[in-house]
């Protein structure tokens, strides 16, 4: 009885380690981009920090993690969510739409690239700016840090949240209804 008791509680040991196992994925890769080739990101929850660098190099880091499905059942099973990519000659589309995760993402983007960025419900945080940006963000927050002071153009949105656009040269709009914000700069960048 004593070796039946045992092999039971080393059995759901083990089923409950590949279970937590399942809840939780890392996903890297790392892409050439071309000089001209523009960036496109869109996932439902999370969170984005890009840090621009130089040569041509994309580095991709993204920690995915299951959310609880209901009262009675366990976290969702991410082993098999895998990032979409699609390259074409002047984009790289980078996607995982898929409910009931939070996905923390991690970009080094080469200083060429254009970026454009969809998020249902998160952050978005992009340091040291060197090329346009179009940030689109449902409910959370956007944060651009930059080391120029003129761009052609910068788009920013929230469904609900708020944006700003500080410290740039050109034409500065922004708008803010009852719980949505938008702010645009274009110049001569």
């Amino acid at each position: 009885m004593k070796k039946l008791a045992l092999a039971m509680t080393l059995i759901a040991a083990s089923i409950s380690t590949n279970l937590y196992a399942a809840d939780e994925k890392r996903i890297t890769e790392t892409l050439t981009m071309n000089q001209g080739q523009n960036l496109e990101i869109d996932f439902p929850v999370g969170s984005i920090e890009i840090i621009t660098v130089d040569g041509y190099e994309l580095s991709i880091e993204i920690e995915i993690e299951g959310k609880d499905e209901g009262w009675f059942s366990k976290n969702r099973d991410v082993s098999n969510i895998e990032l979409n990519k699609r390259v074409r000659d002047n984009r790289i589309s980078l996607e995982i739409d898929e409910d009931n995760l939070n996905q923390e993402w991690v970009i080094k983007v080469p200083k060429s690239a254009a970026i454009d960025i969809e998020v249902g419900v998160g952050s978005i945080e992009i340091q040291k700016l060197e090329n346009s940006v179009d940030a689109d963000v449902g409910v959370g927050s956007i944060r651009i840090d930059t080391v120029l002071d003129d761009f052609k153009r910068i788009d920013l949105s929230t469904g609900v949240g708020d944006t700003s656009i500080k410290g740039f040269r050109g034409d500065l709009e922004s708008s803010r209804n009852i719980v949505s914000s938008e702010a645009r700069c274009s110049g001569n960048g």
